[in-house]
């Protein structure tokens, strides 16, 4: 997807709706004249209590951005130059926090049904060197969690959760972001919980809690620098709008639930595009996403997109970047620091054509839906779908 195609996509976003406690909130932050946390506003600390109890952790950090909650898990992992992290193919956004903090990114294919890091590929990609995983629930589906905790255990590392698609996402009944050692959430506009920009970390232990606040406060007190931190924390406004979006939450994900419905209801039946599902996991369709795999039957992907492309499905993208997360410019060109540092010299050359095989394969057979539109939308692109689907198969 280039940059112009994304701020297209963006442009395209159903209207949300605030018309919950949000202007009720704003009025009690302007009257209060705090308008930063630390200048004595109070809901920040509100909006992290409130989160922290809807995911099930004991701590939550509010911050500007989920890349920030990633930037700040790195660093509370220790990662550093001469340090690496696992992470998925698919997505480069936990890569681009651990080149942030001057370590090197350790690529793991994926689950080509999934669409999430494949537990099996991660032992093997485990070194001396390595700090942490971050593992990406892929489009609002978790990963599975279970396995990947109990690998990380065995070799004292930390697990980094890379929330951004999966609010309220449970696998085994448990909430993503409770999993591993730090849950990173996105309140970007595109988002479930929609705020402009805005990002949340969540975790349960009070050392781990300390060093990512250190991230969102004061980088000086003072104005004493005593350590170097970022500056990374959330204002009072966009904390109440969060409040406010919270408590319509849970909403809002059962109106993504109906409306991923319909598309499911379409390919019923269709054995070339695979649905991304997994057993024991709760989807909270970010994107409603399944994967072409119509050369197999006879159907060609030119056909397919041209088909999408005619029946003027809105809601329907294929083949999201169309790339792995190594094959993405910053990494091709290597235009990272981390790259260049003498203590990472023996792990820079790690991302040849081939390295992800499933990935490589899947990220340009991606076929993802966009189900945060109204009932009556989702029914109509759904129907499209389904005519696409015929078209094609009487052919």
């Amino acid at each position: 997807m280039k940059p112009d195609d994304f701020l297209n996509r963006e442009k395209k976003m159903a209207a949300r709706s605030y018309c919950g406690n949000e202007l009720k909130y704003l009025k009690e932050v302007l009257e209060s004249g705090n308008l930063s946390c630390i200048a004595g506003g109070k809901f920040t600390g509100r909006f992290e209590k409130a989160f922290a109890k809807a995911v099930g952790s004991r701590y939550a950090v509010a911050l500007n951005s989920c890349m920030s909650a990633l930037h700040a898990a790195v660093i509370a992992a220790g990662a550093g130059s001469g340090s690496e992290v696992i992470c998925d193919s698919l997505f480069v956004f936990g890569a681009m926090a651990v080149l942030y903090n001057n370590a090197i990114p350790i690529f793991v294919d994926i689950d080509p049904v999934t669409h999430n890091i494949n537990p099996d590929l991660i032992e093997p990609a485990i070194t001396e060197r390595t700090k942490a995983i971050i593992v990406t629930h892929a489009w609002g589906l978790p990963a599975e969690m279970d396995r990947i905790v109990e690998i990380a255990g065995r070799h004292r590392l930390m697990v980094i959760e890379d929330c951004a698609e999966s609010v309220l996402a449970t696998y085994n009944g448990r909430c993503t972001g409770t999993w591993g050692d730090v849950g990173c959430f996105s309140f970007q506009a595109s988002k479930q919980l929609s705020l402009g920009d805005g990002g949340m970390a969540t975790m349960n232990d009070e050392e781990i809690w300390r060093k990512i606040a250190n991230q969102a406060g004061a980088p000086t007190f003072l104005s004493v620098a005593h350590s170097l931190d970022f500056n990374y924390r959330m204002t009072e406004p966009i904390a109440a709008i969060g409040l406010a979006q919270l408590e319509t939450l849970p909403e809002t994900i059962k109106k993504l639930e109906r409306n991923a419905g319909y598309y499911d209801k379409a390919v019923e039946g269709c054995k070339w595009l695979k649905l991304q599902r997994c057993e024991h996991a709760t989807h909270t369709f970010y994107h409603w996403v399944a994967t072409f795999w119509g050369d197999r039957y006879g159907i060609s992907f030119d056909d397919f997109t041209g088909a999408v492309k005619q029946a003027g499905i809105g809601s329907i993208t294929v083949g999201y970047t169309k790339m792995p997360a190594y094959r993405h410019p910053l990494f091709i060109n290597r235009l990272a620091h981390a790259f260049h540092c003498n203590d990472n010299k023996s792990s820079t050359d790690r991302y040849p054509d081939g390295l992800c095989p499933a990935a490589e394969n899947v990220i340009p057979r991606i076929v993802m839906a966009y189900p945060m539109e109204s009932e009556e939308t989702a029914k109509k692109e759904a129907e499209k779908l389904a005519g696409v689907i015929r078209i094609l198969e009487h052919t």
